[in-house]
């Protein structure tokens, strides 16, 4: 029991003069202490948030740095103010309530103890989130998602802490104590939260190996994904899709399944085109005479072709080879000048990025023909804009088929059979 203070004992020697009760006495005097705990708690709340908080937003108001606009808008400070007035009624306690008991006086010794605690866990969370926020704002060089990732771990294990310093307060065991029993539940808890932790581990992963950020267009066949990442949590990932619908997909899927980030797409500002044409083979000839004279009037390829041309004539001249018949020697096909006109027409076309590779080569001939493969970056990486440029290039490129005496491949259909007659 503590001595006590000045007020409470005159308080009751005046009341014991009157001739009062004990009993009234002792209501009387709680009475008043608890009064003048009231009005200590409420001046020491006053001057901490008008005078001490007043201060501080002054001061950050004034300064050049925007990292303590954060902390202010968190209520960081705030929060910190209310442990003044907690930390006051843990030190008058003991001249107060000394006279109601032990276990009175240990009850809200405890209360005001838990109350401390939960405060701390609460300005470390406002911290972590400050340091988010700042994270995330345009003058930040920090990397945001790294920062949200191992806050949100910070947060828990702040949380986490908070609890188990509760619980030694509330039941008087000792932290190191409290940490030792728990050592035997943690293949048990690890077996319940194994979802828990693997997400958390893939979240570092993802972070670590930056897969995904805030903003990146990605597809995930597997899970239905189509959109742009509006938030990656710890243990989950958020997509908007183009449809306007939210997917959410574990975080543990970015490193255990396949999926695409367009984001290189988004840096360079070029969508790769990449696409077949299927030629029939059985259209692919020699070039004649007449059909060179005929191609030579497209001005995309009449420099080709005259270089070509005179590469060739050399070259059959220097070897003496026989023009009667065209596998001899060297010639040109209808289907290498239409190589080297969809090449030319790619080049010039102004929706094509020439920056970045443009390719038109031939694959491994298939049971549908011969593989034409373009390959190449349209400049323009809106959707709606890229399915147009792709769409107008290719009607271009499957009409010029047929001036170069080229047939594309498709499968059989109702107009290709209808001149076939059966036999009885």
């Amino acid at each position: 029991m503590g001595e006590r203070y000045v007020l409470g004992k005159i308080v009751r020697e005046w009341l014991n003069e009157k001739g009062l009760h004990e009993y009234l006495v002792d209501s009387i005097s709680f009475t008043v202490d608890v009064f003048v705990l009231a009005i200590a708690v409420i001046i020491t709340d006053f001057l901490t948030r008008k005078i001490l908080i007043s201060t501080i937003h002054n001061i950050v108001s004034r300064t050049k740095n925007h990292w303590d606009d954060y902390f202010y808008e968190q209520k960081v400070f705030k929060n910190a103010a209310h442990i003044v007035p907690a930390l006051v009624v843990k030190g008058m306690l003991p001249y107060i309530f000394s006279e109601l008991g032990a276990g009175v006086s240990k009850f809200i010794d405890t209360t005001i103890s838990v109350y401390i605690v939960i405060l701390i866990t609460i300005i470390i969370g406002k911290s972590l989130k400050a340091i988010e926020n700042l994270s995330e704002s345009d003058e930040s060089k920090l990397q945001s998602q790294q920062i949200r990732s191992v806050s949100q771990v910070f947060r828990i294990i702040a949380a986490f802490i908070g609890l188990l310093v509760i619980i030694s307060i509330v039941f008087n065991v000792r932290l190191g104590g409290l940490l030792g029993g728990m050592a035997g539940a943690t293949a048990i808890l690890i077996l319940i939260f194994q979802d828990t932790i693997n997400g958390v581990l893939a979240n570092f992963q993802i972070n670590m190996y930056d897969l995904i950020n805030k903003g990146d267009w990605i597809t995930f066949e597997k899970y239905g994904v189509d959109g742009d990442v509006v938030s990656i949590d710890l243990t989950t990932v958020k997509v908007r899709n183009w449809d306007k619908t939210i997917s959410s997909v574990p975080a543990v899927a970015f490193v255990s399944d396949s999926f695409v980030n367009w984001r290189g797409m988004q840096e360079t500002n070029a969508r790769r085109i990449k696409r077949n044409i299927l030629i029939d083979i059985r259209s692919i000839d020699f070039a004649t005479t007449e059909m060179i004279d005929r191609y030579k009037q497209v001005d995309l390829v009449k420099d080709y072709i005259d270089q070509r041309q005179s590469e060739i004539i050399e070259y059959n001249q220097k070897n003496q080879v026989s023009s009667e018949f065209p596998v001899n020697g060297r010639r040109q096909t209808n289907v290498g000048i239409y190589r080297a006109y969809v090449q030319a027409y790619l080049k010039n076309h102004p929706k094509i990025d020439t920056s970045l590779s443009l390719m038109v080569r031939q694959l491994q001939p298939n049971d549908k023909g011969l593989p034409i493969e373009v390959y190449c970056f349209s400049n323009d990486i809106v959707w709606a804009n890229y399915e147009d440029i792709q769409a107008d290039i290719f009607d271009h490129l499957f009409a010029a088929t047929k001036f170069f005496e080229l047939r594309l491949y498709q499968s059989p259909g109702g107009y290709d059979l209808e001149d076939i007659k059966l036999i009885n």
